[in-house]
């Protein structure tokens, strides 16, 4: 069986960019990401606490004891 070869510059194989861009597209946002840290680092983004958890039911029969 005869492999053809593969004419032509690398960057015009459509493989080779199916296998680069997902690195280079991790490589952007952790950069995009540190940038965005860097910005502003001491913001407070948690979400505030409920005032009592209620997973099934009401409070009374829940799994978990209230929140003081």
């Amino acid at each position: 069986m005869k492999i053809p070869a593969h004419d032509g510059p690398w960057y015009r194989h459509p493989l080779m960019w199916l296998v680069v861009t997902p690195p280079v597209g991790a490589v952007i946002a952790g950069v995009v990401t540190m940038v965005l840290i860097l910005q502003a680092p001491e913001r407070d983004v948690r979400i505030p606490h409920p005032t009592q958890a209620v997973i099934h039911g009401n409070a009374h029969s829940s799994v978990m004891p209230p929140v003081d």
